[in-house]
């Protein structure tokens, strides 16, 4: 990416670092572990990875919302566990900071633009609608699948191949984990591409004794292994990250993967074996007093050919034809205090979403103009505003906080 140029960004984001040190190059790291072909970006640097060469089974748990943040705070109750890590590092999150572009580029190994999910909602010409991807239901409303029933294909939505294809071409077994209520999930099914098994969990307990008893029964077989926790993202958009339910919960989680995964397995399944630890992205606390309603802004939303998509920490704004530009110096002169706004198609070129190749969808779902925004704020609709009040914590952005996670691998049988 030397050769993109980069856009002018406040001191307090932080760019994505797809070149080896993301969580979209993660992919590629275990498929350099398993000895086994990858087309997509780059793997993670050498000293992310190296010192856990050689193994054959490798354990990828995904702890929705653990930002670093939450790791320097909680250090010095799981230096235990920290101090078994052979690989100790810090990874940024994708642009836009948000889980479903972070969970495809996760099971695809490419950036949000070359993936083509690139925020929570997005516009979807072919329906006519914006589409809440979690769902995949018109925003307008709930009706989930709604999409699916008009015609559209989970399987084929995202524009490359799936990390799980991949490696099951080649002999690699790939088993995912997560919440039985998400397993047969439209998404579940756009990340699911060539897994070998979905196994649904019912509790972080069951999760992991249901990984333990796999790596028993598959001793000494090339395995992939991701696992999926939604609970301090779920507990950090009600309190905040820096609650004490978030603390407690993420101290559990290690704790159980500790006493019930690693602690419990026999020496013949620990044995070429590694287990890393990271998250799709942190979390900002946003305060009601750093919210920024468009019906307040009556000449921005003027300017607008409709509501905006992507989500509140940052914001796809379609422009009515000719105002882009009106668009951009609106919020230069009234709200650079809370959001950075830069023009869709440099955003693009840039690599903030990803090196090209782009997808030839990627354009389309960005709009005109990508706000962005800085400290806490949130750039809400009317509708949205009725629900704030529960979402304490929120992510999406570039803040450091949202885009900074952590890296830690342990080899199990070291």
């Amino acid at each position: 990416m030397e050769n993109q140029k980069r856009l002018p960004i406040p001191d307090e984001f932080l760019w994505p670092d797809y070149d080896g040190r993301s969580i979209a190059n993660i992919p590629a790291t275990a498929a350099k572990l398993l000895d086994a072909p990858f087309i997509g970006l780059p793997p993670l640097d050498e000293a992310m990875w190296q010192p856990l060469a050689g193994v054959k089974r490798v354990i990828v748990l995904l702890v929705d919302a653990w930002g670093w943040n939450l790791l320097e705070q909680e250090r010095s109750r799981i230096n235990g566990l920290l101090s078994k890590a052979a690989v100790q590092g810090q990874l940024t999150s994708i642009f836009p900071s948000t889980t479903v572009a972070a969970l495809s580029s996760v099971w695809t190994g490419v950036a949000p633009a070359q993936h083509s999910m690139v925020g929570l909602r997005l516009f979807m010409p072919d329906y006519a609608v914006i589409t809440q991807m979690l769902h995949f239901t018109p925003t307008f409303g709930k009706y989930p699948d709604a999409l699916i029933d008009a015609g559209l294909k989970p399987e084929t939505f995202l524009a490359v191949p799936g990390f799980a294809e991949q490696l099951t071409a080649v002999g690699v077994d790939v088993h995912a984990f997560k919440g039985r209520e998400i397993v047969d999930s439209a998404l579940s099914k756009m990340h699911d591409r060539g897994v070998t098994a979905d196994h649904g969990v019912s509790s972080l307990a069951d999760m992991f004794v249901q990984m333990r008893q796999l790596l028993e029964a598959k001793v000494g077989q090339r395995l992939y292994i991701n696992a999926y926790w939604p609970v301090v993202d779920t507990l950090s958009h009600i309190y905040g990250w820096n609650h004490d339910s978030v603390a407690a919960e993420l101290r559990a989680i290690l704790t159980l993967l500790e006493t019930e995964l690693m602690g419990k397995l026999s020496a013949a399944a620990r044995k070429d074996t590694a287990v890393f630890i990271t998250a799709d992205h942190g979390q900002v606390v946003t305060p009601p007093s750093q919210r920024i309603l468009l019906d307040d802004h009556p000449q921005l939303k003027q300017m607008l050919f409709m509501r905006p998509s992507g989500e509140p920490r940052t914001a796809y704004l379609y422009a009515k034809h000719g105002r882009q530009a009106d668009i951009m110096a609106y919020i230069q002169n009234h709200l650079a205090h809370a959001m950075v706004a830069f023009p869709a198609n440099e955003a693009l070129a840039s690599g903030l979403l990803g090196p090209p190749p782009h997808a030839a969808q990627a354009a389309e779902r960005i709009g005109d103009v990508i706000v962005t925004m800085r400290q806490g704020y949130v750039l809400l609709t009317t509708k949205e505003v009725k629900k704030a009040d529960k979402m304490q914590g929120r992510h999406g952005g570039m803040t450091r906080a949202e885009m900074q996670v952590p890296w830690l691998g342990f080899r199990l049988d070291g």
